[in-house]
């Protein structure tokens, strides 16, 4: 009969046994175990994140190494293209020139500067021209859904970058003239791209009107071009601007500041 009796308390306190069990999982276990799994999926990514810190942070530590010739390829490009015109010190070299091959400059023409715009580069040739349909429109590919696959990659040029239109003239011997012209794009400090020459034969004729004599088979030509600059637009950080103090309040002369006013 007591066998009866205490059964069903045991029943009882297996389910209250068991409900303590769920309870825990849903309350305690399970989001012990869900928080640990974040955070080892954290720490897993925190890893990876830091190999690829430690990569780039080798890659610079390289290029760092080589930061003194960089700097020396900056100077040289510096020179090539200042950031100046500084159209009196280009003419001194193109005098210089002018005397090394014998030759004589008869003007130098700087014109107004102006931004430098690349040009847009010319469409392959060898493209295949689009279909068109029967309704007129145009055919795409439809792998690719453009048209004019074959076009040239667009160019670009350093932002600020200017041209400064410069026409010579210069004449002299013809092979003077020549070796002058080469030395004009190559020998030279600054960058002086040639965009047009013109020529014409001399006969003989005596000096005068700031012309030298010349003899038959000497060469004058008409050189239009453009030298370059790019400003430079890194700017230095302003220094903090000095800020007075307040005066410190001073205590009247002849006067007990522990005496009250009134």
């Amino acid at each position: 009969m007591r066998s009866n009796k205490s059964t069903p308390w045991i029943a009882g306190a297996g389910a209250v046994v068991a409900l303590l069990l769920v309870a825990a999982w849903f309350l305690a276990i399970s989001p012990v175990l869900t928080t640990a799994g974040e955070t080892n999926a954290t720490a897993d990514q925190v890893e990876t994140d830091n190999g690829l810190l430690r990569d780039r942070i080798g890659v610079l530590r390289e290029e760092f190494a080589k930061i003194d010739t960089y700097r020396a390829d900056l100077a040289a490009l510096r020179t090539s293209v200042p950031s100046t015109p500084d159209l009196s010190g280009y003419l001194r070299q193109l005098d210089e020139l002018a005397v090394a091959h014998s030759v004589t400059l008869l003007t130098v023409s700087p014109s107004t500067p102006i931004a430098f715009v690349p040009e847009a580069p010319a469409a392959d040739a060898t493209a295949e021209p689009a279909t068109t349909d029967a309704s007129g429109e145009a055919a795409t590919d439809a792998a690719t859904g453009a048209a004019g696959t074959g076009a040239a990659p667009a160019t670009s040029a350093p932002a600020g970058l200017v041209a400064v239109p410069l026409g010579l003239t210069v004449v002299g011997g013809y092979e003077n003239v020549r070796a002058f012209l080469d030395a004009l794009q190559v020998g030279t400090e600054r960058l002086y791209v040639v965009e047009s020459v013109v020529g014409a034969s001399q006969s003989d004729a005596e000096a005068g009107g700031g012309r030298p004599a010349t003899a038959v088979g000497d060469l004058e030509i008409n050189v239009s071009g453009y030298l370059f600059v790019l400003p430079d637009t890194t700017t230095a950080s302003p220094a903090p601007e000095e800020t007075e103090e307040p005066a410190l309040p001073t205590r009247p002369e002849g006067r007990n500041p522990m005496v009250p006013l009134g």
